[in-house]
């Protein structure tokens, strides 16, 4: 009996701890990079849109927020496109408050989104979270910027223009034709046609791998990366034409 009531405490004492450690932010998460001074720079550094939560190990509210915070790391990490996308990151401000000041925290836990092109430097530009803190409703907040980023710089007609353009014989009429939308999207289709046509149908696939490393390689400014950005997708509309 009383080896039974031993084993039980342990057992209890063990599933204590664990609790503790689930509703602890400064432990671990898989799919979520812990920043601190060594490696801001190279976290935050444009390429990925990125969600961002700032906590103090004391609070009350990091801690309730840390299972829900775990689950969404693990719905990103589930999904091959976000994960694609999307980083997940989290900051120690009571041993980083240098950090703390750097991103102008006033209370705990803060979340901010970093937008594609919005690194350590621009941190002013990042934007506050305000929603609902579960991991389903972050992850659909993030899945919605995301998407929305795809579509950036496309429209339903120049689509078609652009899969004419790429089946046509005579592409010098389907350049004219895309010259004359009057759309604010128009000139990047019309530059990518231009540029088809004194280089070679071969121009979309090496620009599209020049401008992926662009991205993927962040240290660009935001303006610069929105730039690509919408480059990127324009050149997907010749893409899937031609596929």
């Amino acid at each position: 009996m009383n080896s039974f009531r031993v084993t039980a405490s342990v057992l209890l004492f063990i599933a204590a701890i664990a609790g503790a450690n689930a509703q602890d932010p400064s432990q671990p998460i898989d799919g979520v990079i812990d920043i601190d001074p060594s490696n801001v720079d190279s976290v935050l550094d444009g390429s990925k849109l990125t969600f961002g939560e700032f906590y103090a190990p004391w609070c009350g509210h990091c801690k309730r927020l840390t299972p829900e915070y775990t689950k969404l790391a693990q719905m990103v990490k589930d999904d091959p496109f976000m994960d694609a996308q999307v980083k997940i990151v989290k900051v120690d401000c009571d041993a980083h408050r240098e950090l703390g000041e750097l991103f102008g925290l006033r209370s705990y836990p803060t979340l901010k989104i970093f937008p594609r092109g919005v690194g350590v430097d621009e941190a002013e530009s990042a934007i506050p979270y305000n929603g609902e803190r579960s991991a389903e409703a972050i992850f659909s907040y993030l899945e919605e910027i995301v998407q929305q980023e795809k579509s950036m710089g496309r429209t339903e007609e120049l689509d078609a223009l652009a899969q004419e353009f790429v089946s046509a014989a005579d592409k010098e009429a389907v350049l004219a034709k895309a010259k004359a939308v009057s759309d604010p999207e128009g000139p990047s289709y019309v530059y990518i046609m231009e540029k088809v046509l004194a280089k070679g149908g071969e121009y979309i696939e090496t620009e599209k791998d020049r401008v992926s490393k662009l991205i993927s390689g962040g240290s660009i400014s935001s303006t610069k990366m929105g730039e690509m950005i919408i480059k990127q997708n324009v050149m997907a509309a010749f893409e899937v034409a031609a596929s």
